[in-house]
């Protein structure tokens, strides 16, 4: 994940003031269990691409041997596994 947690939960509790304010959504309950559980959301939201990057380098040790020949770009691998990822899981980056 690029964001700290600090900036992740300052970000949900940014977001849930304005859409209070703005009256797109009426909290039910606390604004910070709103807050929470969107801090929450948004950390998995960004961790997904960083579990689709461990799966790809995973998947790429498979062609090191080619990769160390010069054969293959790594770069490149790891790429072109990632959008296979990506497209397989069905996920938006």
């Amino acid at each position: 994940m690029k964001l700290s947690r600090e900036r992740v939960a300052a970000l949900a509790v940014a977001l849930v003031d304005k859409l209070i304010a703005g009256g797109m959504v009426e909290p039910v309950g606390e604004r910070k269990a709103l807050a929470v559980t969107l801090e929450r959301v948004i950390t998995d939201e960004l961790g997904v691409e960083d579990r689709i990057n461990a799966e790809a380098k995973e998947l790429m040790r498979k062609y090191d041997a080619e990769i160390a020949k010069g054969r293959m770009d790594e770069h490149q691998v790891f790429l072109m596994i990632k959008k296979q990822l990506v497209k397989e899981k069905g996920v938006i980056l």
